[in-house]
């Protein structure tokens, strides 16, 4: 072994090899003006190939073991230390390529691995666009990324509440800033949309961001596609889905054919009366109400004697005169006899969009639908489609006044944000719930990526590119949803899938890996991993991550706030990285009682000049 050789390997194995390492005091030392210095874990290992070809291993276990001196001496023992290594990649001709194709040999010499190779690995040539996030946890180096890389692909940002995640998004955004001061660049041209569901997104540069609180713009209703309304109201397969179609439908046709509602509910009145067998003053009451504002003075003089007590009218000849005159109302109104209308009202559905301008008109056509479902005799229809109708009432009570209110301001505001005319479009999510959110995100990824398919399709080419950075990711796009008979992730998969030929990415930011969908996260190729300690989550990543290994993943339980483990396509080799981002973690700062629990100064002494007041006052 020579000098500057600190250890000789004695096991190798595909996922690691094991070093000898004779006298531990010789390892640090200096050769050519350059100090070599051990810092344990983490720290790279050099075995020469031939020539100026290497072989790149890091070390991933120390430890110590006692050998006998010699055989005939069994009483006296050395201590020897053994390290761990993992392989990284290969030096050949001065170039960097990740994985090994061959291996080395027991009885190779091992060297700490020098600056330069370093370098050669982590560093990018000063031609290429590039970003820097912090420097390696065990080298004083600053590794470059390549932007043309990390935001080409899809990525998750993983990590434990507290440990940094998000300080490391706004890191990135401020380097993705920081390019604007290169004369060459127009950073005009980089579009990221921002999901921001706790308000830390706030402090981007002011020049290059457009942000709005959701409830300061609102969605045209009228462009909401099938699969929209299907998130937003979560409908259940079976009976809700199709109640939903067809209120969709019917809400469409009254908003040109107003005086059709009317028509309906003489329909349903009429029908209610001659086929559904309920309690008389129930049933009295719900006709009444269907009838009421019909202007028909013969049809409101027969209910003056609906007797409610028995359920039929009193004298007789009104039972005969009541269907008379409701028949002849709904002729009137339609120009089809009584016994056909039902058929016409199914056919001017059937060439119907699905389509409302307003909640309101929704909850008006779905209890129509309902009211005709009922007509037939399908009684507990309105039972269960009970969910649907309080999603809707909801729906109606929190967001008829800003989200999905008909001010064409508020929605020119929308449309605008959409254009995307700066670097940062920041949409304020923490208004609305998980539910909304999920209908919200997938509307606005669906209006991105539909508009980049569409000029792909008539021009051949893609001149711009979407970066979309959900915050809290597992919320929305989530595997409980893939569960479900209707697909609510359909939307975020397909551009999981697809997103890459059409120039839109995913960054999501999430601490509940285990619950993010799987699909979704299967097609991300960079992870940048904080500290994760539920064994879930982590068993998710196991699954999901083919660039970890054991040793890294048991790392991500103990890494230190702010310090996260790169791995990925975009990066050269997996990385240990101290994210150089303090400036930008106040907005997440987690509160601590010690800091607003004490009383300042000025406080105290007014609180005790009042305590003397009152004092002397008695």
């Amino acid at each position: 072994m020579t000098k500057h050789a600190f250890g000789v390997i004695t096991k190798v194995f595909f996922n690691k090899i094991v070093i000898e390492v004779p006298d531990t005091t010789l390892i640090q030392h200096n050769y050519l003006g350059d100090l070599y210095t051990l810092n344990g874990l983490n720290d790279f290992v050099t075995i020469y190939k031939s020539g100026s070809n290497k072989y790149i291993y890091q070390i991933i276990g120390l430890y110590e073991q006692e050998k006998p001196l010699n055989e005939e001496e069994q009483s006296k023992f050395s201590q020897k230390a053994y390290f761990e290594a993992a392989p990284v990649g290969e030096i050949l001709h001065d170039s960097f390529e990740y994985g090994l194709s061959t291996f080395p040999v027991i009885g190779e010499e091992a060297y700490l691995t020098n600056v330069n190779d370093i370098n050669t690995m982590l560093l990018l040539s000063d031609n290429k666009m590039s970003i820097m996030l912090g420097k390696l946890s065990t080298q004083d180096i600053i590794p470059k990324i390549s932007v043309d890389s990390i935001l080409t692909n899809h990525m998750s940002v993983l990590g434990n509440t507290g440990s940094g995640k998000s300080t490391t998004v706004r890191k990135l955004l401020n380097e993705i800033a920081e390019l604007k001061r290169n004369p060459k660049i127009d950073i005009s041209k980089a579009n990221f949309i921002i999901f921001d569901v706790h308000g830390e997104y706030t402090e981007l540069p002011s020049g290059m961001t457009n942000s709005k609180k959701i409830n300061d713009i609102s969605i045209n209703l009228e462009n909401l596609t099938i699969e929209d309304w299907f998130n937003l109201l979560q409908p259940s397969h079976a009976t809700q889905r199709p109640v939903l179609l067809n209120a969709l439908k019917l809400a469409n046709h009254l908003a040109s054919n107003d005086n059709d509602v009317l028509w309906i509910k003489a329909y349903c009145a009429l029908e209610l009366f001659n086929n559904q067998s309920t309690d008389a003053v129930p049933k009295r009451a719900k006709i009444k109400g269907l009838l009421e504002g019909i202007d028909s003075e013969k049809i409101n003089e027969c209910l003056t004697y609906y007797d409610a007590q028995y359920g039929n009218f009193r004298p007789q000849t009104y039972d005969e005169q009541f269907r008379s005159e409701v028949k002849a109302y709904v002729k009137g109104k339609t120009g089809y006899e009584y016994e056909d209308v039902h058929s016409y009202l199914i056919s001017c559905l059937e060439v119907t969009e699905c389509k409302t301008k307003t909640i309101k008109d929704l909850k008006l056509a779905v209890d129509l639908v309902l009211l005709l479902e009922e007509a037939k005799g399908n009684s507990q229809i309105r039972t269960f489609c009970s969910t649907l109708m309080t999603r809707i009432d909801s729906l109606d009570a929190t967001y008829s006044d800003n989200l999905f209110s008909v001010d064409f301001t508020r929605q020119a505001e929308l449309e605008d944000m959409l254009l995307t005319k700066k670097t940062f479009t920041v949409f304020d999510c923490s208004f609305i719930d998980d539910d909304v959110l999920l209908f919200f995100t997938s509307y606005i990824l669906r209006n991105i990526f539909n508009k980049q398919l569409d000029y792909k399709l008539e021009t051949g080419r893609i001149t711009k590119s979407y970066n979309f950075i959900f915050d809290e990711a597992h919320k929305y796009i989530s595997e409980k949803y893939e569960d479900n008979i209707v697909d609510y992730s359909k939307m975020f998969r397909t551009v999981a899938k697809e997103g890459r030929k059409f120039g839109v990415f995913l960054i999501l930011s999430s601490q509940r890996p285990g619950e993010l969908s799987k699909t979704v996260l299967s097609q991300c190729n960079n992870f940048i991993l904080h500290r994760i300690r539920n064994n879930i989550d982590l068993d998710q990543m196991r699954k999901s991550i083919p660039y970890l290994n054991d040793g890294q993943l048991n790392r991500l339980s103990f890494l230190r706030t702010g310090v996260a483990l790169i791995v990925g396509d975009s990066f050269a080799i997996p990385m240990e990285v101290i994210i150089d981002g303090e400036e930008f973690g106040e907005p997440s700062k987690t509160v601590l009682p010690s800091e607003i629990w004490i009383k300042d100064a000025q406080t105290d002494s007014v609180e005790s000049l009042e305590v003397e007041e009152l004092v002397s006052e008695k």
